[in-house]
């Protein structure tokens, strides 16, 4: 369990995407990337993530820019289909996904729906997710290695989610989080959740 701690001080999107950015690239240094926690990771993300996104959307928060950010998820950018399908079944080139993949990913995504009513704490959660590029390049690189050729669920997550442009999903949530005036503590427990989420997941304690 990470310690609950003060990551940012103000709502503004500069800061925010600052201080997320350094909380990734400084954890994913101590992941294990074995593919029994990559499967893991599947299961948890997929589909809850699109269910978290919708609860925004159920709760009128981001208006047009998060309703953009649905339909992607939904229904795919250019022709790939629902991203909840795409990954489930890109991850499973790895193998046949086993019982405790299901029930790991479904303990750790728990953790996540039990701040469900509070859309900023998720908002900011979801952030960290869309913003994390270079842990999608990590998964690439450990895939890759094993000869995976397809790329499509990678190819796409890097161009949505790209933080170089103002198109990028976390970029176009980060300007949703300022407009609605989220608190410094829901964006920052939403942080907290990420990174408890992902230490979980890709624990170095773990088996391989």
């Amino acid at each position: 369990m990470i310690e609950n701690i003060i990551y940012v001080r103000n709502n503004k999107k500069d800061e925010v995407f600052k201080e997320m950015e350094k909380v990734i690239e400084e954890d994913r240094k101590n992941y294990n990337y074995s593919i029994d926690n990559i499967q893991t990771y599947a299961q948890a993300i997929q589909p809850h993530f699109t269910i978290w996104l919708n609860s925004l959307l159920i709760k009128k928060v981001g208006g047009q820019l998060t309703e953009e950010n649905c339909k992607d998820e939904m229904f795919g950018l250019i022709g790939e289909g629902n991203h909840s399908i795409l990954c489930l079944d890109y991850f499973a080139q790895l193998g046949e996904y086993q019982l405790h993949h299901y029930s790991e990913g479904y303990r750790i995504a728990k953790t996540i729906y039990k701040h469900i009513n509070k859309p900023m704490v998720i908002l900011s959660f979801l952030i960290m997710n869309e913003l994390a590029v270079s842990f999608i390049q990590d998964i690439e690189n450990v895939i890759s290695k094993i000869g995976v050729e397809d790329k499509t669920y990678i190819d796409v997550h890097k161009e949505a989610d790209s933080i170089e442009s103002e198109d990028g999903h976390g970029i176009k949530l980060l300007v949703v989080l300022e407009k609605e005036n989220a608190s410094v503590d829901d964006i920052n427990l939403g942080i907290h959740l990420y990174r408890n989420f992902y230490n979980e997941l890709f624990s170095l304690n773990k088996k391989k």
